[in-house]
């Protein structure tokens, strides 16, 4: 198999966002760049020049409805990686370009996964601050448990010694759960919809690395717009800016110093032959 270029790499990203794009604008479901995507569309009109990945995120309304329509959609281009369609150990979902294939390094938890695009659901949070974050620990505890119940998935790391590190931490996980991958994944994402019909004001994607960072008011996914990444119209928040200065501080749009300009370069990428 020819290994990809980063070039390559992108191309095929920006190929599906566009997919994804034309896809939700069909079907009436608004999306929003999310995360490192959307802070560079705003200060770079595309990537951020040293990261390797797309985010986009969706209030989880319209995150149910993208779910269930990309379901029902054949295409033989793209895979759906959620967990009502194959086995995953994650809670959100992956779309995944099925002529590209990542090969050779420790990460197992999708072996047959190619160039992806994630998808994150925005769910409603406890306005109290004391809460949400009990709240968050709780969903990351049985995104824990979702994990640990595939070896040798529950190990893997794009280190060695991460790997050991989740092999001692993980065992007594997979003891309990090992082969329950549906039930855990059932149980995270009802956890993760606890709030659905209550009338809070907070949202976010529960599982965020951000962790308390990740508290945006639940008006902001209210009105969208146009936004220009990599050439291509896709669609952003409108209060964009907000949602940046949660997460990046009020100035993001300077560029961090150079040993801060890191990226997810997890995998090697090939071409299916």
């Amino acid at each position: 198999m020819k290994k990809m270029t980063d070039e390559e790499v992108r191309d095929v990203q920006i190929e599906m966002l566009v997919y994804i794009d034309k896809f939700c604008r069909e079907n009436d479901i608004e999306y929003s760049l999310g995360g490192g995507s959307l802070l560079g569309s705003i200060r770079h009109e595309g990537f951020i020049p040293w990261d390797d990945d797309i985010d986009i995120m969706l209030y989880r309304p319209e995150y149910e409805k993208f779910i269930k329509l990309m379901m029902d959609k054949i295409n033989s281009d793209y895979t759906l990686l959620n967990f009502n369609v194959k086995k995953t150990l994650i809670s959100y979902s992956k779309i995944y370009a099925n002529k590209t294939i990542s090969l050779g390094n420790l990460d197992k938890m999708h072996p047959d996964m190619g160039v992806y695009i994630d998808v994150f659901p925005m769910d409603k949070m406890p306005e109290s601050d004391n809460e949400r974050i009990k709240f968050m620990k709780k969903v990351q505890n049985q995104a824990e448990n979702l994990l640990s119940t595939s070896f040798p998935e529950y190990v893997s790391g794009s280190k060695a010694i991460y790997a050991a590190a989740r092999l001692f931490l993980r065992t007594p996980r997979f003891l309990l759960h090992h082969g329950k991958w549906n039930e855990q994944a059932v149980v995270l994402d009802n956890l993760m919809k606890t709030y659905e019909h209550t009338d809070v004001s907070k949202v976010g994607f529960t599982d965020s690395r951000y962790r308390e960072k990740e508290c945006f008011n639940k008006d902001i996914f209210s009105e969208y717009e146009d936004v220009s990444f990599e050439k291509h119209n896709v669609r952003k928040i409108k209060r964009h800016d907000e949602y940046l200065t949660q997460l990046y501080g009020c100035d993001y749009m300077e560029l961090p110093p150079e040993n801060k300009r890191v990226n997810h370069n997890y995998y090697d990428w090939y071409w299916k032959e």
